[in-house]
């Protein structure tokens, strides 16, 4: 008897202000008009067991915020405790694995659409490595165990363009201290192995259109 044929599951990741939700929308539309639904989820924040180590952190200094120009910036300084920086990603990690379960694994597994997952994994360990100041070096532990969150179908585009396009677009990451650390993080892990680089330097549709050749059926490899 032949397997089931699964549906895509699309992760689509990047920095504010490279055109994610434009091209995401266009993915859908795109999809949708070769006769293939879509699901979009959004992955980025999960905070369930984190809540609590949230709180003591506001409380114990290791949040704070900045209102530069009257932008608010906020800054998770958990780099100063090692034990903090852990139990965030510890806790994070079961927090993201719960939200996969219910909103990635169950619905590829038990539905019949695409899933076009915004701000998953990759933006996730992007995220603990600037918090943190904790290596997910290529290859090593922490990448494999968090990659190991996405179904081993899924696919995970990162949309990459230029980094003054990036400030126009969001003139916030002007003020925030972290802006540069995580530029260089995401263009770091524009050359891994499992990241399919797009670049959105020309326009949405050619992005767009980039995403939707390289969307493969699920299961395929």
């Amino acid at each position: 008897m032949s397997r089931q044929r699964r549906h895509p599951v699309i992760c689509v990741s990047g920095i504010d202000g490279c055109g994610k939700t434009s091209i995401i929308e266009g993915v859908r539309c795109g999809l949708e008009a070769a006769g293939l639904p879509t699901r979009y989820v959004w992955l980025r924040y999960n905070h369930y067991l984190t809540k609590l180590l949230l709180a003591f952190c506001r409380l114990a200094g290791l949040t704070r915020y900045e209102y530069p120009d009257g932008v608010r910036v906020g800054y998770h300084d958990f780099y100063k405790s090692r034990v903090v920086s852990w139990l965030f990603i510890i806790f994070t990690y079961l927090d993201t694995l719960l939200v996969s379960i219910l909103l990635v694994y169950l619905p590829s597994a038990l539905g019949s659409q695409a899933l076009v997952c915004d701000r998953y994994v990759l933006d996730i360990m992007i995220d603990l490595e600037v918090d943190t100041r904790i290596r997910f070096m290529a290859g090593g532990r922490l990448e494999r165990l968090f990659r190991g969150l996405m179904p081993a179908h899924a696919q995970c585009f990162l949309i990459m363009r230029d980094q003054q396009a990036v400030l126009q677009c969001r003139p916030e990451n002007v003020h925030d201290g972290n802006f540069q650390r995580r530029w260089d993080l995401y263009r770091e892990y524009a050359a891994r192995s499992w990241v399919e680089t797009v670049e959105n330097n020309s326009t949405i549709e050619e992005a767009v259109k980039q995403v939707v050749e390289k969307t493969r059926p699920g299961g395929e490899r």
